[in-house]
């Protein structure tokens, strides 16, 4: 017989349930692993289970309290409600909204009845985030609702804009108030200008009239009709200026944009300075070096002002030589320069040339007149046109503006 069934037939009943028989023996050292393990896992394990989950608990009710303490202590109005619509929280500040109601336990759509016009299930639901600005007693509050779906309620996050009201009505007022002024100036210019044109006109006519009929009979007073009619449409050109530039400012120009022959333009503006030229013996000339094309693309009204404008200024600041007009071509490019012999530019000047108003003498006691204006609707029309403009002066040496035109036949055109 083999061994082990040899040792089984030794085996008695009272060396069965003995330590010597093996399987006992197993089965004692399981027991005892089980109750061992029983008894850390009862008396350690668990203990500390419950500690960590006390502590997170604590954690969280310190977290909340720091959030109500935070939410007490806002001066902005602040309100909690569940997914049922009944207030849990509401802070000091909107406690003092509503100081005869009791808040916690109310349903919100009696306090803040805006609610009304949304689903608070769907809120929720959705994590959506709202805005909504009503009308509290005499004040108004500008209020962002934000839905909170881990705990199911929703808050409720005021801010008091009344003065911000306030400010946007004063605002809207002084807007009206503003347009209501600007037509008014609108009007005014356009009666004043109206008004002072018409008798202008009858005088520069007259005038004009008188001296053909005493051209050969009296220097004198031809010299004296010369004066009426220059300082006549020197005033018409004032206001022309103070027109246009009121024009430009509100956006009530508007550009025509044609073809006009540079050259007939030019001359029909020469003729025009040719009595403020020989009432100060200044030599006017008109010189044109273009040889063939001389026609472009603009707005005929702006562009003829701009050389006005440079023609007036040549002659007010020259008080004896010659101004002269050059037509030329350089490259692509057609090219006006509107020379004198005058005062001249200073360099710390020329920064400031076309700002409106500006002079380079602004006291009372300044020897030549004028507004300031020219030069500032110069580069304004120029920047309209899309053309270019350039200056070279010294003090005592004359001043030269260079007109740059491109020599594209849309120049000006915007696209």
């Amino acid at each position: 017989m083999d061994s082990t069934f040899q040792s089984l037939e030794k085996i008695t009943p009272k060396s069965f349930f003995s330590l010597e028989n093996p399987l006992i023996l197993a089965l004692l050292i399981i027991a005892i692993i089980m109750l061992v393990t029983y008894i850390y896992y009862r008396y350690v394990i668990i203990p500390m289970r419950k500690k960590h989950l006390q502590e997170q608990e604590n954690l969280k009710l310190q977290q909340a309290e720091l959030m109500a303490l935070f939410a007490e202590l806002a001066p902005d109005p602040i309100f909690r409600f569940d997914e049922n619509g009944k207030i849990v929280l509401a802070n000091n500040s909107a406690h003092n909204i509503f100081p005869h109601k009791i808040l916690v336990g109310e349903h919100v759509e009696v306090v803040l009845p805006f609610i009304k016009s949304f689903d608070i299930q769907d809120l929720i639901a959705h994590n959506k985030t709202v805005n909504y600005t009503t009308l509290l007693g005499d004040k108004y509050y500008q209020f962002l609702i934000a839905s909170v779906p881990k705990f199911k309620f929703c808050q409720v996050y005021g801010r008091d804009i009344t003065d911000l009201k306030k400010t946007e009505r004063d605002l809207k007022v002084a807007l009206e108030k503003a347009e209501e002024s600007k037509k008014l100036k609108e009007f005014f210019l356009s009666q004043i200008s109206h008004e002072i044109r018409s008798p202008l006109n009858v005088i520069t006519g007259y005038s004009n009239l008188l001296m053909q009929e005493l051209h050969d009979k009296s220097s004198e007073y031809n010299d004296i009709l010369r004066s009426i009619i220059n300082n006549s449409k020197r005033l018409y050109r004032t206001f022309d200026l103070m027109l246009n530039m009121s024009q430009l400012q509100t956006g009530k120009y508007e550009a025509r944009f044609e073809r006009i022959n540079i050259l007939a333009m030019m001359n029909t503006i020469v003729n025009e300075f040719r009595t403020f030229a020989d009432e100060k013996n200044l030599k006017l000339s008109l010189i044109n070096r273009l040889e063939d094309e001389n026609t472009v693309t603009a707005d005929h009204y702006s562009i003829a002002q701009i050389f006005v404008n440079l023609l007036d200024n040549a002659i007010k600041y020259t008080p004896h030589g010659k101004v002269e007009i050059f037509l030329y071509r350089d490259h692509n490019n057609i090219c006006v320069d509107v020379r004198d012999t005058g005062i001249g530019i200073s360099k710390e000047y020329q920064d400031k040339l076309f700002t409106p108003f500006s002079q380079a003498d602004m006291s009372y006691t300044r020897p030549y007149e004028g507004t300031g204006l020219g030069l500032a609707l110069v580069k304004i029309f120029i920047d309209l046109n899309r053309a270019k403009i350039k200056v070279n002066s010294e003090p005592g040496s004359g001043t030269t503006f260079t007109v740059i035109l491109s020599g594209d036949k849309k120049w000006g055109l915007q696209k």
